[in-house]
């Protein structure tokens, strides 16, 4: 075959696919009379319901991208950005930038949490805090990971007090003028099953948090109604929640045999638990811990057991009897024998005032360890996200 073609017999010949290179027959080819039209009837065990559409072939990519991403794998910048504190950027700033020293390993290690903090996931995820003994600061721990959330991640999250009596979080946190709660928005509660609803209807029944970013659902002042959250009102209003928030998470109670307890552990994807190194907390915790262990052996279901395995114990300060350095040491052990990991909270005033937390008030030393608690939060998360693509669209 030449390659000198001449303009007429360029035009005459079909394009060449990439995907299908058969070279079309040349131009010279005897045309066959095309055959009259006859049905042909599909043989026995091929033939093809009309009703019953062929299933869609899926198109095979050209380029996988597999080698020319892995050139690209650096996920971010934090190392060749220019500090921001320490010596460095002083040093930095005196000289005009003549003088360019490299990050500081502290401000490194920030900028690295803030990036896990900052993932988007497939789903909406929920985070569960949990401990059954009271006064170690769950909804501290709560309002800690909420603001962590909300300031740095830039996506929508909303701390829920899942309490099955009159829980704190409501009283710890900016009512903003606002009375309503989880039962008022359980009233209403059709009017956002439907396709129609808005988030800007939703957000009348929570609390926002200004310059924390983060909103609160309430729960109600009446004991009596929140015992009428069971797991069938909690498993609605989560699916409701789950429409217009990232992430969620669930302040919750002391009863660990409530429903709304029970139902709230059946949707978590990261287990947080708040302790003081102390006898009857770590207790506390620990048989929890045993109980959500048991619950898999005897449901053959590992969601609970895996939630144990990946917990995050926040280690919180507060008063009570000293114990000794030897005692706290062994009670460590015995928690971290169980969980992931294990993360102190130095003590901040603004946490323990027994009133409203303002995150704007809380001290470096205690937001810094809240970004490490949220970090290692993010972190779990995105190993469950990867490890259930099944539940990628699911809500409840």
């Amino acid at each position: 075959m030449s390659t000198t073609w001449s303009g007429a017999e360029r035009k005459s010949r079909a394009p060449i696919s990439i995907l299908n290179p058969t070279e079309p027959e040349s131009e010279d080819t005897t045309q066959v009379s095309p055959e009259p039209a006859t049905s042909e009837v599909p043989a026995a065990g091929q033939a093809q319901s009309l009703s019953e559409p062929a299933a869609p072939v899926q198109a095979v990519p050209l380029v996988s991208g597999r080698r020319s991403a892995s050139v690209l794998q650096k996920d971010n910048m934090n190392d060749e950005l220019p500090p921001a504190t320490g010596w460095q950027a002083f040093l930095r700033t005196i000289t005009f930038g003549l003088v360019k020293p490299k990050v500081g390993a502290v401000e490194l290690a920030r900028r690295t949490d803030l990036s896990a903090i900052q993932r988007v996931y497939s789903r909406p995820m929920r985070i569960m805090v949990a401990q059954p003994l009271g006064g170690v600061g769950k909804t501290m721990c709560s309002v800690g990971i909420g603001s962590t959330f909300g300031i740095h991640s830039g996506q929508h999250a909303i701390v829920w007090d899942n309490n099955e009596m009159m829980g704190t979080l409501g009283v710890r946190t900016n009512a903003n003028g606002s009375t309503r709660t989880v039962w008022d928005l359980l009233n209403v509660l059709g009017k956002f099953e439907t396709i129609e609803a808005r988030k800007g209807d939703f957000t009348y029944y929570t609390r926002h948090q200004g310059k924390n970013q983060f909103s609160v659902l309430a729960s109600d002042e009446d004991p009596d109604r929140m015992k009428s959250i069971g797991a069938d009102e909690f498993n609605r209003i989560h699916t409701v929640v789950s429409r217009f928030y990232d992430t969620i998470v669930l302040d919750t109670g002391n009863n660990t045999r409530s429903e709304n307890w029970l139902a709230s552990i059946e949707v978590t994807d990261q287990l947080v638990v708040p302790v003081r190194l102390q006898r009857n907390a770590v207790v506390s915790a620990l048989r929890m811990i045993e109980q959500l262990e048991s619950m898999s052996e005897r449901q053959t279901n590992p969601h609970y057991k895996d939630l144990v395995a990946n917990a995050v114990v926040i280690v919180t300060q507060g008063g009570g009897a000293k114990v000794s350095a030897a005692d706290q040491a062994d009670l460590r052990e015995q928690l971290s024998s169980a969980v992931r990991t294990i993360i102190d909270i130095p003590y901040d005033a603004a946490l323990d005032n027994g009133s409203i937390i303002d995150w704007q008030l809380v001290g470096d030393p205690a937001r810094r360890a809240f970004e490490r608690v949220t970090a290692r939060i993010a972190a779990g998360l995105l190993t469950v996200d990867n490890r259930n693509p099944s539940q990628h669209s699911t809500t409840n």
